[in-house]
């Protein structure tokens, strides 16, 4: 029987199990993710071996890499992995790889670039199976009409992950004017386009005719345009509703119609709030 070496590491997005075998990195994931018997089981029959608790240089060198991530020094990680599973999910988490730091991607986008669009479900269930968080950045998928969808570690930390890689990416505003028109998705709910002699805001992939330079404004979220007195756009549909935790009680929706929004901001709070939530939770975005 072979032997898996792993280490247990807490950290500021949680505790994280890490393996590797062979001297590459098999496993950085979520100790207590949902699927974490499912996962171990997996890697454990593919490689035919067990785990141990035992210390190695690429796992230390990975929790090096780990801290240097979440403090904003590191965009790429230097570590050799192993991908444990079957090809297609290879197939899926290779694909990933190329979605950069501060970019992301939608399970279309991904079916696409393995030139299987019709695959979607298939990828979304290679992307959930993902062993190798982080490095394996599932992390920067979100859903086709800007969810967060699910994640291994739960949608605070991916929320708080994608934030980070924000933070850390921001373009200068030369380079989001020049992004703008492109019709490419990877910048879009990074920030957003504001044009100031229409009053209305759009997503950077917006097909609608590029705005001149001097009649632009950029905000990094949309919240942020709203309160600024911009409307979205009819034809890129920023969003069609939003929710805003304003504390532990209350949530803040505020309704859209055709695009543009409609009626006054309204505070609700108890059950509804709670039914609210639980069927909207994916759509919480600051």
């Amino acid at each position: 029987m072979n032997q898996i070496d792993i280490q247990y590491y807490k950290t500021k997005i949680g505790e994280l199990i890490l393996g590797s075998f062979d001297n590459k990195l098999c496993l950085l994931d979520f100790r207590y993710r949902r699927m974490r018997s499912t996962v171990d089981n997996r890697i454990k029959k593919e490689l035919n071996a067990e785990y141990i608790e035992q210390e190695n240089n690429v796992l230390k060198e990975t929790r090096k890499q780990i801290d240097e991530y979440l403090i904003g020094k590191r965009t790429e990680f230097e570590v050799p992995i192993l991908m444990v599973g079957s090809n297609f999910q290879k197939q899926v988490w290779k694909a990933l790889t190329n979605v950069k730091y501060g970019e992301i991607a939608s399970y279309l986008d991904l079916a696409k670039n393995i030139d299987n669009e019709k695959a979607v479900r298939a990828v979304a269930s290679a992307n959930g199976a993902n062993s190798i968080a982080l490095i394996i950045p599932c992390h920067r998928i979100i859903g086709s009409n800007g969810d967060l969808v699910g994640y291994g570690g739960g949608l605070p930390i991916k929320k708080r992950l994608l934030n980070l890689e924000k933070e850390n990416s921001k373009l200068t505003d030369d380079e989001k004017y020049d992004f703008i028109g492109s019709k490419n998705r990877k910048f879009d709910y990074k920030f957003v386009t504001a044009v100031k002699t229409t009053g209305i805001f759009c997503l950077p992939s917006c097909r609608a005719k590029k705005p001149n330079k001097e009649n632009v404004i950029f905000y990094d979220t949309r919240k942020e345009a709203i309160k600024n007195g911009y409307r979205a756009c009819k034809v890129c549909k920023p969003w069609k509703f939003e929710i805003w935790k304003t504390d532990t009680n209350f949530i803040e929706v505020m309704s859209w119609e055709q695009g543009c929004i409609g009626g006054v901001n309204t505070l609700i709070k108890g059950r509804q709030a709670n039914e609210i939530f639980k069927k909207n939770r994916t759509e919480i975005l600051e």
